[in-house]
């Protein structure tokens, strides 16, 4: 394996809101799985409005979780 790096922009694939409980989390919350700009398709959680994001729009990874899960914010159409 060798190092690389992707994104920080990435296109969301799809997206849901949690609206059950989930230990170690408290709901609302939302994931969507993005493809990262010349990289992975990841799942990650959205900081923003408890809405599901629009497939194809454009996000940014924003940093990580304090659970450690990737983060990402919406970043218009």
């Amino acid at each position: 394996m060798t190092s690389a790096t992707f994104g920080p922009g990435a296109t969301v694939f799809s997206s849901t809101v949690l609206r059950i409980p989930v230990p170690g989390r408290t709901p609302p919350f939302t994931l969507a799985y993005v493809d990262v700009d010349d990289g992975p398709r990841i799942l990650a959680h959205v900081d923003g409005p408890d809405e599901p994001l629009v497939p194809g729009s454009r996000v940014a990874l924003a940093g990580w979780s304090e659970h450690g899960d990737p983060v990402v914010q919406g970043t218009g159409p």
